[in-house]
């Protein structure tokens, strides 16, 4: 902004407005002010933080108000993180306000503690209220709290005077969050020298170095392009992508790595922070707000070279960003599913356009829509078919649970178990399964457990008269959990004691049913007398650190048998491991998501890979009720790219992504009859739109509307209709509409979920 130029600022506020508000800029700051910046602007009766998005020389405005404060010293978003607000805000569907809350971390959307410092020098300081100001705070040793000198100064005047103080430099405003503002706040790293043992480094694989020199290739030429980096379960994507943030630091850039869950990541993490010592910023959601501050800072500043950081850490207001990593890019924790509904690995792509510089995508099992890019010529694929060391791929055997119960005799159907009691109604574990734990156990090496079901029992029923426990505030049932001795709403997070009394009919009936990690846990104690045994799940590692505490307990060795969800299938690289199990190998497959096949075949070839990653083989036994599925030859084989093969004829047929896009609009409520009216009211009046518009009308279908598939959660009703388009363009004009439709509302409220993951 130039000097006297623009006299009106837009200013975005953290809230669900659609438009930026516009304020005066006052002359004292005309000069100060750029746009990026936060400041103090009144809104009502209060004053409000916000963040300068543009400036205006004229507005039709009659009655503007001027902003307040100016409340840093440099812009805290660059043009580049503005530019992807605007383009999420239109993408997503969702207020420039939303977008904001979700981009900034919490201390920095509101006014926090501000203190002034003097600075040495002399400075053209006149004899009002500004020589008032600083002899005051050099009274006070040259440093005061902002409201407590505001108290001295209530005739007003005080901002506009502390504006012009700050732009002749007498004067510095320092800011800390109010929450944990008495907590240690992380001192900005110190330079250090580069790690002189480069030959300790491990050398690179033939393929490793061939796809090192491609993404070294396109970031000495500069320019944005994306690259699929496809490298089966050990085959050294991590070192790829530690070679290609060397060479951008060379550069004198910067690298942002995003990671699906950072807490369950911590190897990759040690090996960026080892590589790049007291130059690696980290942003995720277990930081307290003063860490979230000084990290946001730091990585502002330019005083970090690589920011490492889950899914919002795509937002990190890295300066001059030469490459983007998205590790695990197939991860669904990518989706943000409340609030603004954005995926970071796409964001990632927008913002490596935006940035003009390359982005690397890595999976050992690419998402469908990833690789399809890549046979359209958008992304490059660069593959790495070999583990390192040329260490064998795990073989992997499937176990039909069907013949192994005719085989023993056993009923299919499970009788249950009585709430507390251990009886078990058949063996989780096959015949092979369970000797191969015997035998790894008895050689010393490590096994992993998988089953993506917590809890000791699915749920509790009356054997008499069939009551099913279920939770108030939601349409599912509870989960039984016998450590603690309660059933747990998983969705909202209820809890009731367990009793084997029934509700319904009075009786000591009510038993488990069904089986989860914990039943497993206690199983296997039974089973492998003196083995150290650990289980991991929500439910083991909810307080701080502890998941990162278990995993480094795991890499040591100091656990024989590790039995968890999905969070164990993540990329840990624990060279102890030669034997993978999974229990119930189908659970994922029935879901009513058209994704529900390819997050089966993920999660199976994710948690076989982690099996004979050391000097020794591994073994994979996969149980299932469904050995004839298509996915699991595709598992056996480790075939990707033939099971991508079977999964892109099915969407294709079915018109699902990637050949078309999808748009998710769901409405809860508390009163059921007010949300049925209004989802049949939204569906009709969508149709009559879509009918007289031609080109909505050969480009975009509506589905329902209809019952979500859980109807009730967290005590709010819901019902759902899906877009289904083949242009994004129109499907999003299209979308938008379901807004002016049904304007925002107290008692039923519309969601919009752009590409959405989870329907249910």
């Amino acid at each position: 902004m130039q000097k006297g130029e623009d006299k009106f600022a837009q200013v975005v506020i953290p809230s669900p407005l659609k438009e930026p508000l516009t304020y005066a800029i006052p002359p004292l700051l005309t000069g100060a002010l750029k746009i990026g910046m936060r400041v103090s602007v009144p809104l009502g009766q209060r004053k409000v933080t916000g963040v300068v998005v543009d400036t205006l020389s004229e507005t039709s405005l009659q009655q503007v108000r001027e902003i307040v404060a100016i409340l840093d010293e440099r812009p805290i978003l660059d043009h580049s993180l503005l530019q992807l607000i605007r383009w999420v805000s239109q993408y997503y569907l969702a207020p420039l306000g939303e977008v904001l809350t979700t981009i900034l971390p919490p201390s920095l959307r509101t006014e926090g503690q501000r203190f002034l410092y003097c600075r040495p020098g002399e400075f053209p300081i006149g004899r009002g209220i500004e020589r008032k100001i600083f002899e005051e705070v050099k009274k006070k040793g040259g440093r005061t709290n902002l409201k407590s000198l505001a108290r001295g100064f209530p005739g007003g005047g005080l901002y506009r005077a502390l504006n012009r103080l700050v732009a002749m430099g007498a004067v510095e405003i320092r800011e800390r969050p109010v929450k944990g503002g008495g907590k240690k706040i992380a001192e900005p790293p110190r330079d250090r020298e580069e790690p002189s043992h480069i030959s300790d480094r491990p050398s690179l694989t033939p393929e490793q170095q061939g796809a090192f020199d491609v993404i070294q290739e396109r970031i000495g030429k500069g320019g944005f392009e994306t690259f699929l980096l496809y490298g089966v379960t050990g085959s050294g994507k991590t070192e790829v992508y530690l070679r290609a943030v060397t060479a951008v630091r060379k550069a004198h850039k910067r690298s942002l790595v995003l990671l699906p869950e950072i807490s369950l990541t911590p190897q990759l993490l040690d090996r960026v922070q080892e590589r790049f010592p007291g130059k690696v910023g980290v942003l995720h959601s277990a930081l307290t707000a003063s860490e979230r501050w000084a990290q946001w800072w730091q990585i502002l500043a330019g005083d970090v070279d690589v920011v490492v950081g889950a899914r919002s850490a795509v937002f990190a207001p890295a300066p001059d960003l030469g490459l983007i990593v998205v590790d695990e890019e197939h991860d669904t924790s990518y989706k943000q599913e409340d609030g603004l509904r954005y995926h970071a690995r796409d964001l990632a792509v927008v913002r490596g356009k935006l940035m003009g510089c390359p982005v690397i995508l890595g999976s050992a099992t690419p998402s469908i829509e990833s690789f399809e890019n890549c046979r359209q010529g958008r992304y490059r694929l660069i593959e790495l078919s070999q583990r390192v060391e040329q260490r064998a791929l795990p073989p992997v055997e499937v176990v039909d649970l069907r013949q192994e119960l005719r085989g023993e005799g056993r009923e299919t159907r499970s009788k249950g178990t009585d709430v507390g009691r251990g009886a078990l109604p058949f063996s989780f574990f096959s015949p092979r399964l369970r000797e191969a734990l015997q035998e790894n156990l008895a050689r010393g090496y490590q096994s992993l457990l998988f089953l993506n079901r917590r809890g000791f029992a699915n749920f509790l029923q009356c054997r008499l008269c069939g009551f099913v426990l279920r939770c108030a505030h939601c349409s599912v049932s509870m989960t039984f959990h016998l450590s603690q001795r309660v059933v747990y709403c998983h969705h909202c997070g209820s809890r009731r004691p367990a009793s084997d009394c029934c509700p319904e009919c009075g009786k000591l009936t009510l038993s488990g049913i069904g089986f989860g990690t914990e039943q497993i846990e206690q199983e296997l104690h039974r089973m492998l007398s003196g083995a150290r045994i650990t289980r991991m799940d929500r439910d083991t590692t909810s307080k701080r650190g502890s998941q990162e505490r278990l995993i480094r307990q795991w890499g040591r060795g100091e656990i024989d048998v590790l039995v968890g969800t999905q969070m164990i299938t993540k990329g840990h690289d624990v060279t102890g491991v030669t034997l993978v199990g999974a229990i119930l190998a189908d659970l994922s497959l029935n879901l009513p998501d058209f994704r529900a096949v390819e997050r089966t075949f993920q999660l199976l070839s994710q948690v076989a890979g982690r099996a004979g990653r050391g000097n020794e083989p591994g073994r994979v036994i996969i149980q299932t009720y469904a050995p004839d599925h298509y996915a699991f030859p595709h598992v056996i084989s480790h075939d990707y790219k033939g099971f991508f093969a079977s999964e892109i004829e099915f969407r294709r047929a079915l018109n699902y992504p990637p050949f078309s896009r999808l748009v998710h609009l769901r409405l809860e409520g508390s009163r059921p009859e007010e949300v049925e009216a209004k989802a049949k009211r939204l569906g009709e009046e969508l149709r009559i739109r879509r009918q007289q518009n031609a080109v909505f009308q050969e480009k975009i279908e509506i589905l329902g509307p209809a019952p979500a598939p859980i109807t009730k959660l967290r005590g709010r009703y819901r019902w759902q209709i899906l877009l289904k388009g083949k242009s994004g363009m129109s499907l999003l004009e299209f979308a938008g509409q379901a807004r002016a439709i049904l304007p925002r509302s107290r008692s039923a409220r519309l969601y919009i979920d752009v590409d959405p993951y989870n329907m249910l």
